[in-house]
């Protein structure tokens, strides 16, 4: 398909008459491009037993028909003209013979004839059947030759160069119309698809073969991104052809077809760059057009027909596949020598690397010992720095337990003193009772059967009265139950920390969670009651568990005060202010949480909340080391503590500690 860029498309001359006469034996009209068939006239003149037998040089057309000269009959059918390879003989009963040709081809129509002896034409045919075998030969010769390398080497470039060859080959073999005649017959699909499919594909395998033969990319950029178009528009031409777009895809196919000349200009650029494999492709390309430009010549009649101009294509793309055969081979050459020259380089570069390495060895060495000198002096430093910090940190946790024990002390000191005084209130009255009772009892005992009698029975009467014994002893049984009250809260009270002391221990025991946190609530219940509106559900059925109870009280009470500094807004009394407090069991875990309507946590400083020193309170309220606390204490128990806090609307603290098994 390369011919089309010496500019084959002509005018057609569908619809003249050509002559072949004594002066004209061979004649070679181009009758351009046509979606139509094409129908013209041939005279042929001084027909004699010399002169008998009419040879179409050519066979690459859809369909041919020859006509009598009115056109009414048909001489010849297309398969006749194909199994006769294109031989037609003439009747010597006459002079002159007028016949009518039709022709239809999806590409642009030669019509190449020669009137001659049989046995001229039998020598012709022969010779150009024995030059095909021996161009076949050579092909197959290249292919088999380059797949063996390809096998040996790995190199891809080999399968690349097969497939170009593959498809030039079968790209001469078609215009000589030897393709249908020894590989596919009278196929009709193979001689409709033939020229246009094999003609993409061996532009699209010489481009893709160029690019990395002769480093196109690397070499001349811009050719190659040309070359990226030209392999899509040979795709497009493809997919019109299986469309039915014959003549669009064969002019698309013969513009497309220039692209060899850029190949020659990247070639070029190879060559000045120093690359060595740029003259093969540059000479094997040259002989390639060559060939070309001589077949296009002979085909319009500028250059006679005969061996020369007849075989000028194949033998270009013969010894273009030669040429580039060698340079393939020596690519085998190059690569061993760019092998060992990198090998050199490398073994260079490995023993200046030792050399290089031994120079700083002694220098790390002794960079490193007095590197080890400073960092064990840091090291002192910074265990000693650690050790300060741990102190401190111990000393900053003690504080802040103390502080909140202290607090709840206050508390609980306030919380005991209301029932204390209520008793202490009642006790005074009550004695003053109980002296009136006993009083009137030491009257009752001083009685004596005499002449007196009735007036100390009279006497005693009245002091009863004014003793109003009825509400007396009323008020003993209220001043009583008043005092058993007051002490009965506090005896709860002092429970509470009689367990919350004893929980207060530095040392694994089996505890109760559940009553962990009532001691717990009960100590903070100054704290709370008028603050918030506490609903605890302690869960049934919880079993103890191996822990430190101290610190576990130290978390409980850390989350609740954290939940009533929370629910501390303007405007809220205690009732709207709730905590809610829960034990259960789930997936074999204890589970506690304590949830509160307060303010939540905003979301920028959700990730911050456990961190030590964080908090959001003012200078003075708090250290920031209540949570950081609290996370540590459960991962000392090997538990776990998340939460989760809507902004404006409450936050839950879930704490889950393992079961001891």
């Amino acid at each position: 398909m390369l011919i089309a860029i010496f500019g084959l498309s002509l005018s057609s001359l569908a619809g003249m008459t050509f002559d072949i006469n004594a002066n004209t034996t061979a004649i070679s009209p181009n009758l351009g491009l046509s979606k139509d068939t094409i129908e013209v006239d041939l005279r042929i003149g001084d027909i004699s037993d010399q002169r008998s037998t009419l040879y179409f040089r050519s066979s690459n057309y859809d369909f041919i028909a020859i006509y009598d000269e009115n056109g009414d009959s048909i001489i010849w059918t297309d398969s006749d003209f194909r199994d006769h390879q294109g031989v037609f003989s003439l009747d010597t009963k006459k002079t002159e013979c007028k016949l009518k040709i039709k022709i239809h081809s999806g590409e642009q129509v030669i019509l190449p004839m020669v009137v001659g002896t049989q046995n001229e034409i039998i020598s012709e045919i022969s010779s150009k059947n024995v030059f095909y075998n021996i161009f076949i030969g050579i092909f197959i010769s290249i292919i088999l030759y380059n797949l063996f390398l390809f096998f040996s080497i790995g190199d891809s470039l080999y399968i690349i160069y097969v497939l170009t060859t593959l498809f030039i080959g079968l790209v001469q073999l078609q215009f000589s119309g030897k393709l249908e005649q020894w590989f596919f017959g009278n196929s009709m699909f193979i001689r409709r698809y033939d020229t246009h499919i094999l003609g993409a594909l061996s532009g699209i395998t010489t481009i893709w073969f160029s690019n990395i033969f002769i480093r196109i990319k690397h070499y001349c950029n811009w050719v190659f991104q040309v070359s990226k178009v030209a392999i899509v528009v040979y795709v497009i031409s493809v997919i019109l052809t299986l469309f039915g777009q014959l003549t669009l895809s064969y002019q698309l196919i013969n513009l497309n077809a220039s692209i060899s000349l850029l190949l020659i200009v990247a070639a070029v650029y190879s060559i000045r760059k120093g690359y060595r494999q740029g003259k093969f492709f540059l000479i094997a390309w040259t002989f390639f057009l060559f060939g070309v430009t001589v077949f296009a010549l002979k085909d319009f009649g500028l250059l006679p027909f005969n061996n020369f101009t007849n075989f000028a294509l194949p033998v270009g793309s013969v010894v273009e596949i030669l040429l580039l055969s060698f340079a393939l081979a020596d690519r085998i050459n190059v690569l061993k020598q760019e092998k060992e020259l990198s090998q050199q380089q490398a073994f260079l570069a490995i023993q200046e690397n030792e050399k290089l390495v031994r120079e700083q060895n002694i220098q790390l060495e002794q960079k490193v010992h007095e590197r080890t000198v400073d960092l064990e002096s840091r090291n002192n430093e910074l265990n000693q720095a650690l050790l300060e910090l741990r102190t401190t940190q111990k000393q900053l946790a003690e504080s802040d337990k103390m502080a909140s024990i202290g607090q709840m002390t206050a508390g609980i000191a306030h919380e005991m003193n209301n029932p204390i005084n209520f008793v202490q209130s009642n006790v005074i009255p009550l004695k003053r009772d109980i002296d009136d009772i006993l009083d009137l009892i030491s009257d009752a005992n001083a009685l004596e059967i005499n002449e007196q009698l009735p007036l100390k029975i009279e006497a005693f009467k009245k002091k009863y009265k004014e003793y109003d014994v009825d509400f007396v002893k009323d008020e003993i049984v209220q001043l009583l139950s008043g005092i058993e009250d007051g002490a009965k809260r506090t005896a709860e009270i002092v429970r509470g920390l009689r367990v919350f002391s004893r929980m207060d221990r530095n040392e694994l025991v089996s505890a109760d969670i559940n009553e962990c946190l009532y001691s717990t609530l009960v100590v903070m219940k100054n704290m709370t009651k008028a603050e918030v509106t506490l609903n605890v559900d302690l869960g049934d059925n919880i079993p103890k568990i191996d822990c430190y109870p101290g610190k576990l009280s130290q978390v409980f009470m850390n989350l609740v005060t954290n939940a009533v500094q929370a629910t501390r807004i303007d405007g809220r009394q205690p009732k709207d202010r709730v905590i809610d407090v829960k034990s259960f069991m789930e997936n074999n875990r204890i589970c506690v949480t304590i949830a509160d309507n307060g303010t939540g946590i905003p979301q920028e400083l959700q990730e911050k909340i456990f961190e030590p020193f964080f908090t959001t309170k003012g200078v003075g309220e708090g250290t920031g080391l209540g949570l950081s606390i609290v996370a540590g204490i459960i991962g000392e128990h090997k538990g776990a503590i998340s939460f989760e806090s809507i902004s404006g609307k409450g936050t839950t603290f879930l704490v889950t500690l393992p079961v001891t098994n």
